[in-house]
């Protein structure tokens, strides 16, 4: 009966604490790009387009939990993009109300140099009708919803909606698109639930966060 007792009291004080902790997040999540691992796993998947992909660690969205990776995308000529319609493991639901491994939101971190605009493209089973950009949509690339009409030359942070964007839909891919010869960087992105950034910083010493990737729980470094 005592052991008991400690059992719950453990498992009550874990409660507690788990919430407050970097990194630690209530709802589901599909992590893209947050952290290095996550950034060199999505990297070989992107098997498409004339850009290149590349691990990006000084220029950088310091909003993040992570802070030291990003996704660096380079397009000197032809699609000016990297990407895949069907990347593997990827079957993300989108619901409008969303249950275990299913998400609404996309929460991301962007920014270009040079040219006139950026589109990020969902794939749903290989159908590219699925964007959003900022700026000038260049490529002329539609549809596609317009999230600012300036392009992001410093770190800029969006969030969709993307149940009441798309409605409910099965993405299996993604397509970083710089719209013109220049390079751009991708961060702090992340599939989930509600409206709260499961990704933000939290009031902790960064040394005790609880790191996550792809989605799960990842303990330790």
């Amino acid at each position: 009966m005592r052991m008991s007792k400690v059992v719950v009291w453990v498992a009550a004080l874990a409660l507690w604490l788990l919430p407050n902790l970097s990194g630690w997040s209530a709802q589901d999540m599909f992590i893209i790009i947050d952290d290095e691992a996550s950034v060199k796993k999505l990297i070989p998947n992107l098997t498409n387009g004339n850009g290149t992909a590349a691990l990006e660690k000084k220029d950088v969205y310091q909003e993040d939990d992570d802070r030291k990776a990003s996704l660096f995308v380079d397009a000197v000529g032809g699609d000016f993009q990297k990407f895949n319609p069907s990347i593997p493991d990827w079957k993300i639901e989108i619901k409008k109300n969303p249950g275990k491994g299913q998400y609404r939101y996309l929460t991301w971190a962007w920014k270009k140099t040079g040219g006139a605009g950026i589109q990020l493209q969902l794939s749903v089973s290989g159908d590219w009708g699925h964007r959003y950009h900022a700026g000038v949509n260049t490529q002329n690339w539609n549809p596609s919803l317009e999230v600012d009409p300036k392009m992001p030359k410093e770190w800029t942070l969006v969030t969709r909606d993307v149940a009441a964007d798309w409605g409910e839909v099965i993405i299996t891919g993604m397509a970083f698109s710089n719209s013109s010869p220049t390079s751009s960087v991708w961060d702090h992105m992340v599939f989930h639930q509600t409206k709260d950034d499961p990704l933000a910083p939290q009031a902790v010493d960064p040394q005790e966060k609880l790191p996550v990737t792809w989605g799960k729980l990842k303990v330790g470094n």
